[in-house]
Order: structure tokens, then C-alpha cells, then sequence
């Protein structure tokens, strides 16, 4: 693809907010929800849900005061759950002393990896907050780790993620879920995203539901920017054109977004082999209404003129003013072109041409479709058989 129809992506540096109120703020999330933690910790034991039942406090005493925990610490220093209690009762984050013991008797305890994140970023230390997070996130202790690294990413500072970024992980698919809810743009996770699929962390297809809820937000820029991604880096003007791959639906592919169950369908869509041509598009009409359009593609255009060529070939294709391939600006609804009546060819293969302009109220996305040419025709019905094969298409000079 060229580089005029490339996405342009954004780097850190242009973030609406700085890295201290950033820092700041994920920060003052975390200690605003350190008591939710205990109290989420304490139920948890007092249900007995979960995986870590030996490190909850005895179920009699749920509140202590600093004075009694000091007595049992002394009592045994190797009470981790006494430290525990300790450190949360102090009421600050950054008490040192109390966090370093608790996490050398109690290192995967959650509460203590929670302070750990909390300690780190309220002294802005980002890079020690990562491992802590990701920890929080990798074992399911905690969704609002998830978004405190989704806005580390959108502030520009992805590489502080990218060590942690292992095959056999799991945590960054749930980063990258928590990516709206950080008001930020999907692009600012490419760079790890590609980096995933390079260490093998995740295949191309368990991204390509994220292209498609991008596309329904309707953030164009960023699902074309994962799409590339996901296509090694570039995606030619229209994909697919010669139907020789199945349907990736999802992306920026061919589409058949009004196909029917095929006992009810009026026109039944699909890729065929052809004895000379391969693979091909092809269409059958049973004679009832039909839906439309029969196939579509998303492509991310510029302003400018276009050609879409090809070849056609029917056979008995029982339509009034024949099938029109049409240009629709996605913003705007608005038909920017459409082709000629392609009618009746007697089975045999000839070529078409459809030259269009797309303007520049148009935005990056249009529609390419194929349609009726006359829509009382998709109404009526039609019944025959429709093939098209070598699709190309390419921008005009002038």
C-alpha cells in the first residue's frame, strides 16, 4: 500500500496529559481504593473464594489496633498476616518498613503487591509500578490495575510494558479492553500490540474482535492502523480482489452483510472455484427480493479519482437495468459514484471498468458495494448467476 493511504500514528509526545498528572492520578486512584482491597480480601476470606485462604486474617478478629498487632509481631515475626494488618492500618502507602516485611513473608499476597504498585507510583517511580501491576492483572486480582497500565500506555510510556510482554501471558489482552475506559486512542497500544505478535504472546485472529468494535465506535483510524498491524505492516487499497482467501469479515475485507439462511435468500454470496479462473465471486439469484448490497468492502481512501477494474461474466441473469458496482462515503451515507449496468453476458468473461471520485467532505473511509443497478430490481427479485474475478484497483493521477 502506498504511503498516502498509510494511517498516520501518533507517538507519547503528543498526549493530551503530561506523565505527572498521569502518575498522579493513577496514583490517587490506587490509594482512594486501598480499602475497597481489604474489604474485598476480608469478604473474600469470610466466603472462602479464594486461592490464597492461608493468608487471611482469623475471621475473629477483623479489626485490631496498631498496638495488639505490634504485641502479636514481637510475639512472632513471622506473622505475615500481622504485618498485613499493620501496614493497611498505618494508613499510608509509602510505610516502608512494614510493606518491605510483608512482602518478604507474604510476596503473592495481592494487598501486598496492590501497596507495592501504590508505593511506587505515588513517588512517581513508574517503572517499578509496572511489575506489580501486571502481576495484579496477569492472576486476576485487580481490573483497576488493568486500566492504570492502559493509561501508562495512552500517556506515551508503552515501553516501560514492553519486558513484561511474554508468551504464556495474558495480561495485555486485558490492558487492551480497558483501553476505551482510558479515553485514549487504540494506536497508542500498537507498538506493543505488534511487539505481541512478534514474541507470539497472541495470534492475529484473537485481535481482529477489537478491529471490529473499533469499527463499530466508529475509531477508522485506529481498527485500519490494528488491521495493518495484524497484516504484517500492509494492507493493499482494496483486499482480497481476487477472492483467493476467505473472508476475514471482521477487518477490511470483503463483507456480506445482508446474506440470508439460503432456504429464504433471494441471492446466495459466495467465494466458487472456476475451471480458468480460480476463485471467483460468485452470485446466484433465486428469484426472490434480495438484500443489499451483496458484498461490500471498508476501504480507507483519500480524496481523489479511482479505477476498479475487473471481469464479469452472467448467465441467464434475469435483471432489468443489470447489477452496479457504488461508492458510498461511510461518514455521510453519501453515493460518491456508481458503475454502468452490468447485465447479461451469455456466460462468458469480459471486463468492466468503473472510475469514481471521492471528494473531500468524504472522510478516510467509503464503501465500495455491489447493488442493483435500480434498487425496484433488489425489490422484484431476480434469478441467473453472476461471477466476478481479478478485481484491481488503483488511484488516478489526474
Amino acid at each position: 500500500m502506498s504511503q498516502a493511504h498509510m494511517p498516520t500514528l501518533t507517538m507519547a509526545s503528543s498526549r493530551a496529559f503530561s506523565l505527572s498528572l498521569a502518575a498522579l492520578g493513577i496514583a490517587a486512584a490506587f490509594v482512594a481504593g486501598r480499602q475497597s482491597l481489604v474489604t474485598n480480601l476480608e469478604r473474600a476470606c469470610t466466603v472462602g473464594d479464594t486461592p490464597y485462604l492461608d493468608l487471611c486474617p482469623p475471621a475473629q478478629t477483623p479489626r485490631q489496633s496498631a498496638t495488639e498487632l505490634k504485641s502479636e509481631i514481637a510475639a512472632n515475626p513471622g506473622d505475615s498476616r500481622a504485618y498485613l494488618r499493620l501496614a493497611f492500618a498505618g494508613g499510608s502507602a509509602t510505610n516502608a518498613a512494614l510493606l518491605s516485611a510483608a512482602a518478604r513473608l507474604a510476596p503473592s499476597h495481592p494487598n501486598v503487591i496492590a501497596m507495592q504498585a501504590a508505593q511506587a507510583l505515588e513517588g512517581q517511580d513508574l517503572p517499578t509500578a509496572v511489575g506489580p501491576l501486571v502481576s495484579l492483572v496477569e492472576h486476576g486480582y485487580n481490573d483497576r490495575a488493568a486500566l492504570v497500565l492502559a493509561r501508562l500506555i495512552v500517556s506515551g510510556r508503552w515501553q516501560l510494558l514492553a519486558e513484561h510482554l511474554r508468551p504464556g501471558t495474558h495480561w495485555f489482552k486485558q490492558v487492551l479492553a480497558q483501553m476505551p475506559n482510558a479515553q485514549g486512542s487504540f494506536a497508542a497500544a500498537l507498538p506493543l500490540v505488534v511487539l505481541g505478535l512478534d514474541r507470539g504472546v497472541f495470534a492475529p485472529p484473537e485481535l481482529m474482535p477489537y478491529v471490529r468494535q473499533l469499527k463499530t465506535s466508529g475509531a477508522w483510524g485506529d481498527a485500519y492502523s490494528l488491521w495493518v498491524a495484524l497484516h504484517k505492516g500492509a494492507s493493499p487499497i482494496l483486499f482480497n480482489a481476487s477472492f483467493n482467501h476467505p473472508f476475514e469479515e471482521d477487518g477490511f475485507d470483503w463483507e456480506l452483510p445482508s446474506q440470508q439462511p439460503i432456504g429464504r435468500a433471494g441471492a446466495i454470496v459466495a467465494r466458487a472455484a472456476d475451471e480458468s479462473r480460480g476463485s471467483v465471486l460468485d452470485i446466484r439469484f433465486t428469484g426472490r427480493p434480495f438484500a443489499e448490497p451483496l458484498i461490500r468492502q471498508h476501504l480507507f481512501l483519500g480524496p481523489g479519482r479511482y479505477r476498479l477494474q475487473g471481469d464479469y461474466k452472467t448467465a441467464q441473469l434475469r435483471i432489468e437495468q443489470g447489477l452496479a458496482w457504488s461508492l458510498r462515503c461511510t461518514a455521510s451515507a453519501v453515493q460518491a459514484g456508481k458503475s454502468a449496468g452490468l447485465g447479461d453476458t451469455a456466460n462468458v468473461w469480459r471486463p468492466f471498468e468503473f472510475v469514481f471520485s471521492v471528494p473531500q467532505d468524504c472522510g478516510w473511509v467509503a464503501t465500495l458495494q455491489l447493488e442493483a443497478f435500480a434498487p425496484l430490481d433488489a425489490t422484484l427479485g431476480s434469478r441467473g448467476r453472476a461471477s466476478f474475478s481479478a478485481l484491481a484497483l488503483q488511484k488516478l493521477e489526474h
